[in-house]
């Protein structure tokens, strides 16, 4: 602990050197999945009381080949319907007190305190949003986001359609492979694909990121498309410092939000973050209560996770090696 100052000739004439600027020993994860939603999956939009996709869920159950005076089966056709999410909130509070500005109006401060509090704001609703993207289930915490654990199953109820009897509604999920191997990889990107519609990136954590990257090491019989590029395959995410991975010529990036026993092949076509324009990390103007010498904004986020295609998601569920 440090000596009280002011006690001995040295403590009260020289102050201990505070290095100018905050390290982050926090806010550590790699929160890919939100990046790729935040730069290319999201959707301002306004109102409604929920937020609902038109999508094709059927075929014509008309049509087909016919000779001479035939009759033609021209019955209306119902092909469409709706799938809705709830709206779902987050806030952060930043809250800090007037004794706490006189404080850091110094000339001896080594940064603004507002901006530092005020980015660490952003940067934890960056986290829960990260967490929420990912782990959301739809049932642990009905408030959090629809996210990855929701969207990507396949005998869950998601959007209002049960799974269990609707199964053009059905995700691929793989119970069964406890080893990551570029077979069941390469499985599991076939069943997501649907002519040319297939995955268009992969995600894992640290661990499964080095499982495959041991994969490219060690396996013989494959092409060289499995082999690493460290640059990064996509050029957004390069820039960003995501390296990655390539499987099926797609990066496979590292999301540390994701557990040990999951790996996801989304297809970004049919994701999208939809946020509402009023609550799209908003900052409130600073209020002051009329019994306390403070100041208290929040900064809030509205939206959802959704999906309008669950048959091109896929994921591993049970990795163990």
């Amino acid at each position: 602990m440090a000596a009280p100052i002011g006690v001995d000739m040295m403590s009260a004439l020289v102050r201990h050197y505070v290095l100018p600027q905050v390290t982050d020993n926090v806010y550590t994860k790699n929160n890919a999945l939100l990046f790729r939603l935040l730069n290319s999956g999201k959707r301002i939009i306004q109102g409604g009381t929920h937020i609902e996709i038109p999508v094709l869920y059927r075929r014509f159950t008309t049509g087909g080949p016919y000779r001479g005076y035939d009759i033609i089966d021209v019955a209306p056709q119902d092909t469409v319907r709706n799938v809705y999410v709830d709206w779902k909130q987050q806030s952060v509070p930043f809250a800090i007190s007037e004794l706490d500005l006189i404080k850091a109006d110094s000339p001896l401060a080594i940064a603004n305190l507002l901006t530092i509090l005020g980015q660490q704001t952003y940067m934890e609703m960056g986290e829960n949003l990260s967490a929420g993207v990912v782990l959301g289930d739809g049932t642990t915490n009905p408030k959090d986001i629809d996210g990855l654990e929701a969207i990507v199953e396949d005998s869950n109820t998601y959007g209002g359609i049960d799974r269990t009897t609707n199964a053009f509604w059905q995700a691929t999920l793989d119970s069964s492979t406890n080893a990551l191997t570029l077979a069941a990889m390469h499985s599991l990107f076939s069943d997501a694909t649907i002519g040319a519609s297939h995955p268009t990136i992969w995600f894992g954590n640290g661990t499964n990121y080095n499982r495959l990257y041991a994969l490219n090491l060690s396996t013989t019989g494959y092409s060289v498309q499995y082999v690493r590029e460290p640059g990064g395959h996509d050029e957004v995410l390069a820039q960003a410092g995501f390296t990655n991975l390539l499987f099926e010529n797609i990066p496979f990036v590292r999301d540390d939000n994701m557990t040990d026993s999951d790996s996801y092949a989304l297809n970004e076509n049919f994701l999208a973050l939809v946020v509402s324009s009023r609550a799209d990390f908003y900052m409130h103007d600073f209020q002051k209560p009329v019994n306390q010498n403070a100041y208290i904004t929040n900064l809030d986020w509205a939206g959802n996770l959704i999906c309008m295609n669950s048959a091109t998601q896929a994921r591993f569920d049970a990795l163990t090696s």
